[in-house]
């Protein structure tokens, strides 16, 4: 994850994937822990869905143009 989010730096394609991989998976393993934490998993829930928006947004992924 250190490694993906320091390549999103960068603009790299693969981290990108990696991190809205990552971030769906956290979403629904937090799903299923909402009714033993349920603030914290909501909290972590609403981060996790505030990183998937924030990297489907255009331009987030620079292209090289070779």
């Amino acid at each position: 994850m250190l490694l993906a989010g320091l390549a999103l730096f960068r603009g790299a394609p693969w981290a990108a994937i990696t991190a809205l991989a990552l971030s769906m998976l956290s979403a629904i393993e937090n799903f299923f822990f909402l009714p033993y934490y349920p603030w914290w998993s909501a909290l972590i829930i609403a981060l996790n869905v505030w990183i998937i928006w924030s990297l489907t947004r255009p331009g987030v992924i620079r292209v090289a143009d070779d």
